[in-house]
């Protein structure tokens, strides 16, 4: 009777396991469903490695003195010869470094290469040279929990200006260490949400940053102060040109945000170096390849299933964003 009670337990616990591993992979695949990489347009093959920058700075999120470094993924060209510009792409908070990967593999294809970064403590995950990994930091995930700039302008200021700070300081040790190795060059800054902030300050601070593609972003660094409750701009044109992508999430609400004022202003600005976009029927992460990775979480962060399928949507703001890179190096943009 005991052998027979004991054979029963062993074969619940069995059959226990077995539903728990069913229930993980389905999970797994509800959440991450099979999907084909978007395919490219361009002559070349492309491929990438990995590299890691070093700052000469203690990283803010570390908790230590140790000093920031950042993985690099460099997207590029096979037996490419061609000299063009280098864009230099910063992911969303809590994004990752493979943040738009179909955009850096169809620029690749068409000869250019892509600097992609993942900045510690404000990313999903990186991967450092030792091979430790490590999540976004706790502080950054209270910062963005505790956001709300039309309630509380001041303090956004305070927040805004401290991302702006590391983000900046990220991508220029990334610009440097590339012109360091390769010579002088031209950069496009790239970036999505918290990363196309960043690349709308990279014009404002370097010479060698030739134009900008934002995904959805407001231009954090313009941001000067708050006055009588309200965020004061740095409002001065940009001198090179800049592509500006918005979905359903932000754009009606430009002119409402405050964060937003000088989105607003330069949508119905008459200056040929902006264009704008709005793709409509999508949300916030639908400008990101997490809608093609995962259509589930992207359905929980936007508040919804977006009505676009994820590739047909890609490959158009890839197509668009393509379009307006070789506008710019052929000069026609000027």
């Amino acid at each position: 009777m005991k052998k027979a009670a004991g054979n029963r337990k062993v074969k619940r616990v069995m059959i226990a396991i077995v539903i728990v591993a069913v229930v993980i992979v389905a999970l797994k695949f509800i959440l991450f469903p099979p999907v084909k990489e978007i395919p490219v347009t361009g002559k070349y093959q492309v491929t990438s490695e990995d590299y890691w920058v070093n700052e000469d700075k203690a990283d803010p999120y570390s908790g230590k003195d140790s000093k920031r470094q950042l993985q690099v993924r460099r997207w590029y060209p096979v037996d490419c010869t061609e000299e063009k510009s280098v864009i230099v792409a910063s992911h969303g908070s809590c994004g990752t470094i493979d943040n738009n990967v179909s955009l850096y593999r169809e620029l690749a294809s068409h000869g250019y290469t892509v600097l992609a970064v993942a900045h510690p403590g404000q990313a999903a995950w990186v991967r450092y040279e030792n091979g430790r990994k490590s999540g976004p930091s706790m502080d950054f995930l209270k910062e963005m929990s505790a956001l709300k700039p039309d309630e509380d302008p001041e303090k956004a200021y305070e927040v805004f200006h401290k991302w702006m700070e590391i983000r900046t300081d990220d991508l220029n040790a990334v610009m440097d260490d590339w012109t360091a190795k390769a010579g002088a060059s031209q950069f496009i800054a790239e970036g999505h949400s918290l990363g196309g902030s960043a690349a709308y300050a990279m014009a404002r601070i370097r010479n060698d940053v030739v134009g900008v593609i934002a995904l959805e972003s407001p231009f954090m660094y313009d941001i000067k102060g708050v006055e009588n409750g309200k965020f004061i701009f740095d409002d001065s044109d940009y001198n090179v040109p800049v592509l500006s992508i918005y979905s359903d999430a932000s754009y009606p609400h430009l002119k409402e945000w405050g964060q937003y004022g000088n989105n607003a202003k330069f949508w119905d600005s008459p200056n040929p170096l902006y264009t704008n976009i709005h793709y409509e029927n999508i949300g916030h992460m639908g400008l990101c390849d997490l809608s093609l990775v995962s259509p589930v979480l992207t359905a929980i962060m936007d508040g919804g299933f977006q009505k676009v399928k994820a590739t047909d949507q890609l490959t158009k703001m890839n197509e668009d964003c393509l379009t307006w890179v070789v506008n710019l190096t052929d000069g026609m943009l000027k």
